[in-house]
């Protein structure tokens, strides 16, 4: 349930009940919606040419930018206002903001964005909840909680979390999920093993369907793959690995030592585990490449027994 301004609530969607207090009529709304769908993006938007912001962004935008020192994790705002002054963008956002002791929702005038980002996305969402969720309580909901310093909690409540409420009313948020996760692949890593490894000295121990671990650079010393075929007579392997740079390839390696065969109680018959490597090998994958979320552990694993999650 959710109170809201009067003023920034649709009429089709006001509630019966209603509040005022200290002059302000306050509107409850009470839509029930399956907080397990997450499929309320419709895309998202790259906008390359952030001295160009306001040709792109809205009041009410949901955006998320690349933060700098760091590959994968992304900071997330809702934009308040945008306008082009003396041939440049200024853009207000209000957002989770870090400070010495903790962090606050603000709102933060930015007089030149390329200082923060080189590439911004805008998240657009389906018609149906911009109709429900219209621009004004999008930043109703925002301004509201401008100057909150007590509850920011990186794996439940971030600012993929607060920009995701902002747009839809709902708390969700795929870093905080993948965060909970590290912290309980930790947790498991003391006290589970999800999985065993064991040494492979000779291609005798390896069969096709064989999801292992080998030695590819010193940048990446343990690359998991999917081993295809074997050659005994040259020593080779083939095998359906996945790559930052190319997708998903198929390669003929030299056998080399270390080479660990992972064991694990849930999977799939070799022969399945075939097909899906090469089925992938075909179509590639709908999720990119990703260093943190989506790399070759999550891909081999996914191949050999359905599941793409983290594993210690």
């Amino acid at each position: 349930m959710e109170w809201v301004l009067s003023e920034f609530v649709l009429a089709q969607y006001k509630g019966e009940d209603k509040l005022v207090a200290q002059g302000l009529t306050l509107h409850v709304i009470n839509r029930p919606r399956n907080q397990s769908s997450l499929s309320m993006l419709l895309r998202e938007v790259e906008i390359g040419n952030v001295m160009d912001l306001s040709s792109h962004l809205r009041a009410g935008d949901h955006i998320r930018y690349r933060m700098f020192l760091s590959r994968d994790l992304y900071h997330h705002a809702i934009v308040e206002d945008v306008r082009r002054m003396d041939g440049s963008d200024i853009v207000t956002l209000i957002h989770w903001q870090a400070r010495i002791r903790g962090f606050r929702i603000e709102r933060t005038i930015i007089y030149d964005m390329s200082q923060r980002a080189s590439v911004i996305y805008r998240c657009d969402y389906r018609e149906d909840l911009i109709r429900e969720d219209d621009r004004n309580l999008t930043l109703a909901r925002a301004r509201a909680w401008v100057g909150e310093s007590q509850w920011y909690n990186p794996t439940q409540n971030n600012c993929e979390h607060f920009a995701f409420y902002c747009k839809t009313g709902l708390w969700h948020s795929d870093q905080g999920e993948f965060g909970a996760n590290l912290i309980l692949g930790f947790t498991r890593l003391i006290y589970v093993s999800e999985y065993q490894d064991t040494a492979v000295g000779t291609l005798a121990g390896l069969s096709p369907g064989d999801h292992i671990i080998m030695f590819m650079t010193i940048a990446h010393p343990r690359c998991h793959m999917i081993v295809t075929s074997i050659n005994h007579a040259s020593g080779m392997i083939t095998v359906v690995r996945f790559t930052h740079e190319k997708g998903v390839v198929g390669e003929s390696l030299t056998f080399t030592r270390p080479c660990k065969r992972v064991i694990q109680q849930e999977t799939y018959d070799p022969q399945v585990v075939l097909e899906r490597a090469n089925a992938a090998l075909r179509n590639g994958m709908d999720q990119p490449y990703n260093i943190i979320t989506f790399n070759c552990k999550h891909f081999a694993f996914l191949i050999s027994c359905g599941y793409r999650s983290w594993r210690p």
